[in-house]
């Protein structure tokens, strides 16, 4: 499944293990026909449920093809050998760096909701300012701050968050210090995985900015970058989330102009 590759090239996608256009096509294959706000949906399953969305102001990409050394690097990530000692053994292939695109075009901006530990209060105080210098930095913007006690109550948090149709990402912060006991362990190892759980039950980005487990205070110091490193990630996914929605609704148009073209075929051939 998943999207095909423009021509014949096969396609080649770095988003650290996700499939998201994948999982999108089965559900596309089973959409229902409901109908589509004109709103921005950042949510894969809403447009995955409105195959006759309206396509305007939406950047497609699906037939772009171009030297990987084309491509112009953004400032928030390094340069990879396929894009230039390498660039000519990849011509024939579309490979693509998640939310690159939306870096280059503009782009809409993405809404993000923040849930952050009130835990070692200095040390977040500085992993929120670090969140939101670099929202503005990859033209997004922290809408809603949402304090909560500590990072076990993070989930629930964001559940609420990320189930808002005018949040698209969350971003969660805090800091697990490393203990006398595997406490912080079990904590860390709940919080992810329920806030994986979370982002692929609602096809959003969730950044993880979690500092730990086990974490000294001079090594949690040294990671307050963590914060914008989520973000950072967190805008990527919505970059290509959108993308991706953006091309299975370009690939729904051209089958529906292809059936009425072969209607339309057929029809003529009955009234000869």
């Amino acid at each position: 499944a998943g999207l095909p590759p423009p021509s014949s090239s096969s396609s080649v996608v770095v988003a650290a293990g996700l499939r998201p256009v994948m999982m999108l096509s089965s559900l596309y294959s089973s959409s229902s026909s409901s109908s589509f706000s004109s709103a921005r949906a950042p949510s894969i399953l809403r447009a995955a449920r409105a195959p006759s969305a309206p396509a305007s102001g939406r950047r497609f990409t699906r037939f772009f093809r171009s030297s990987a050394a084309d491509a112009s690097v953004p400032s928030y990530r390094a340069t990879f050998a396929h894009e230039s000692s390498a660039s000519s053994k990849w011509t024939e292939t579309r490979i693509r760096h998640v939310g690159d695109e939306a870096s280059s075009a503009g782009g809409t901006q993405p809404q993000l909701g923040v849930v952050i530990g009130e835990f070692h209060n200095d040390l977040m105080d500085r992993c929120l300012e670090d969140a939101r210098v670099t929202a503005e930095q990859m033209n997004a913007k922290i809408t809603e701050v949402v304090w909560v006690p500590g990072s076990y109550e993070a989930p629930l948090a964001a559940t609420t968050l990320i189930a808002r149709n005018d949040i698209d990402a969350v971003i969660i912060l805090g800091y697990i210090e490393k203990g006398s006991t595997l406490h912080g362990q079990e904590m860390g190892a709940t919080v992810s995985t329920l806030m994986k759980q979370i982002e692929l039950q609602y096809e959003k980005p969730v950044g993880m900015g979690i500092i730990g487990p086990g974490a000294t205070a001079e090594q949690a110091e040294s990671r307050v970058g963590y914060a914008g490193n989520a973000v950072r990630a967190a805008v990527r996914m919505c970059s290509y989330l959108d993308q991706a929605t953006a091309e299975l609704e370009k690939m729904e148009q051209d089958e529906q102009a292809e059936m009425m073209k072969m209607i339309d075929e057929i029809d003529d051939d009955d009234d000869d």
